[in-house]
């Protein structure tokens, strides 16, 4: 999944934790051998709350794929092939056990 993450939220360490589906403190463990790429981003030691940067880096090292609800929605469905598939799946459909163009199905259906 490719993450289109909001840069203007800020979310917790607790809460990538959960999203990891790992501990907190293993989660902790893991930020402290990122700490000289975090120093970089801007993120202090003690921070409860990561920066948008610095979330979209943890999310793309660590996998972790976002809920619908933190993804950019502006950006998600401006991308190409979003708008690609999303057209695909209006003129298609699966039908008889095959996909099939919409305009090909029978009258009596």
């Amino acid at each position: 999944m490719v993450n289109f993450y909001d840069k203007h939220r800020f979310i917790s360490k607790k809460e990538l934790a959960q999203l990891a589906g790992v501990s907190e403190s293993t989660f902790l463990r893991y930020l402290r051998t990122r700490r000289h790429i975090l120093d970089k981003l801007g993120v202090k030691r003690h921070a409860r709350m990561l920066p948008p940067q610095a979330v979209k880096y943890v999310c793309e090292d660590y996998c972790i794929d976002l809920p619908e609800e933190l993804q950019d929605r502006r950006v998600i469905e401006s991308h190409e092939l979003y708008r690609k598939v999303v057209r695909e799946l209006q003129l298609t459909t699966f039908f008889d056990g095959k996909w099939t163009k919409i305009t090909e199905i029978p009258l009596d259906f």
